[in-house]
Protein backbone atom coordinates (compact mmCIF):
# COMPACT_ATOMS: atom_id res chain seq x y z
CA UNK A 1 0.00 0.00 0.00
CA UNK A 2 1.37 3.74 -0.80
CA UNK A 3 2.15 5.97 2.37
CA UNK A 4 -0.62 8.51 1.96
CA UNK A 5 -1.12 10.98 4.79
CA UNK A 6 -4.59 9.27 5.88
CA UNK A 7 -2.67 5.85 6.77
CA UNK A 8 -0.13 8.18 8.45
CA UNK A 9 -3.29 9.96 10.81
CA UNK A 10 -4.52 6.69 11.20
CA UNK A 11 -1.08 5.51 12.63
CA UNK A 12 -0.73 8.66 15.47
CA UNK A 13 -3.98 8.01 15.99
CA UNK A 14 -2.57 5.42 18.19
CA UNK A 15 -0.07 7.60 19.68
CA UNK A 16 -1.10 8.85 23.24
CA UNK A 17 -0.06 12.10 24.93
CA UNK A 18 1.06 10.31 28.38
CA UNK A 19 -0.51 13.26 30.51
CA UNK A 20 -3.85 13.54 28.93
CA UNK A 21 -4.42 9.93 28.13
CA UNK A 22 -6.14 11.12 24.54
CA UNK A 23 -4.45 10.22 21.30
CA UNK A 24 -2.45 13.12 19.28
CA UNK A 25 -5.16 13.58 16.44
CA UNK A 26 -7.86 14.42 18.74
CA UNK A 27 -6.01 16.32 20.52
CA UNK A 28 -5.24 18.44 17.51
CA UNK A 29 -1.82 18.39 18.12
CA UNK A 30 -0.71 16.99 14.24
CA UNK A 31 0.04 20.03 12.45
CA UNK A 32 1.79 19.46 9.39
CA UNK A 33 2.45 16.03 7.61
CA UNK A 34 4.62 15.97 4.38
CA UNK A 35 5.43 13.13 2.49
CA UNK A 36 8.66 12.20 0.26
CA UNK A 37 9.24 8.89 -0.89
CA UNK A 38 9.88 6.96 2.57
CA UNK A 39 10.62 9.78 4.58
CA UNK A 40 7.40 11.30 6.68
CA UNK A 41 8.15 15.03 8.01
CA UNK A 42 5.75 16.18 10.90
CA UNK A 43 5.04 19.41 12.83
CA UNK A 44 3.68 18.10 16.59
CA UNK A 45 2.13 21.40 18.39
CA UNK A 46 3.11 20.29 22.25
CA UNK A 47 1.08 21.83 24.89
CA UNK A 48 3.65 23.45 26.08
CA UNK A 49 7.46 23.60 24.44
CA UNK A 50 9.29 22.44 27.49
CA UNK A 51 7.20 19.22 27.39
CA UNK A 52 9.56 17.03 29.20
CA UNK A 53 7.77 14.18 27.53
CA UNK A 54 8.84 14.59 23.81
CA UNK A 55 11.48 12.14 23.79
CA UNK A 56 8.43 9.49 24.34
CA UNK A 57 6.04 10.58 22.54
CA UNK A 58 8.56 11.01 19.60
CA UNK A 59 9.56 7.71 19.48
CA UNK A 60 6.24 6.14 20.41
CA UNK A 61 5.27 8.23 16.90
CA UNK A 62 8.41 6.18 15.17
CA UNK A 63 7.24 2.98 16.64
CA UNK A 64 3.80 3.68 15.33
CA UNK A 65 4.90 4.64 11.74
CA UNK A 66 7.28 1.35 11.38
CA UNK A 67 4.95 -1.01 10.04
CA UNK A 68 3.80 1.89 7.36
CA UNK A 69 6.90 0.75 5.64
CA UNK A 70 8.66 4.33 6.65
CA UNK A 71 12.20 4.81 6.01
CA UNK A 72 12.79 7.97 7.91
CA UNK A 73 10.57 10.00 10.45
CA UNK A 74 11.46 13.91 11.18
CA UNK A 75 9.35 15.34 14.06
CA UNK A 76 9.66 18.82 14.74
CA UNK A 77 8.18 20.43 17.92
CA UNK A 78 6.05 23.52 18.34
CA UNK A 79 4.52 24.73 21.28
CA UNK A 80 0.61 25.45 21.39
CA UNK A 81 -2.46 23.62 20.39
CA UNK A 82 -4.44 25.78 18.89
CA UNK A 83 -7.70 26.76 21.11
CA UNK A 84 -10.91 25.75 19.87
CA UNK A 85 -12.68 28.53 17.88
CA UNK A 86 -15.80 28.97 20.30
CA UNK A 87 -16.66 31.32 22.67
CA UNK A 88 -17.39 30.00 26.28
CA UNK A 89 -20.56 31.53 26.77
CA UNK A 90 -23.44 31.06 23.59
CA UNK A 91 -23.66 34.43 22.40
CA UNK A 92 -21.23 36.25 24.46
CA UNK A 93 -18.18 37.63 22.61
CA UNK A 94 -16.51 39.73 25.34
CA UNK A 95 -15.86 39.26 29.22
CA UNK A 96 -14.58 42.54 31.36
CA UNK A 97 -12.96 41.39 34.53
CA UNK A 98 -12.83 43.84 37.08
CA UNK A 99 -10.93 44.23 40.46
CA UNK A 100 -10.05 46.25 42.98
CA UNK A 101 -6.66 47.68 44.08
CA UNK A 102 -7.30 48.00 47.29
CA UNK A 103 -4.22 46.24 49.52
Amino acid sequence: MALTEERVLEALRTVMDPELGKDLVSLGMVGEINLEGGRVDLLINLTTPACPLKGQIEADIRRALHPLGVEEVRVRFGGGVKAPEQYPIPGVKHVVAVGSGKG
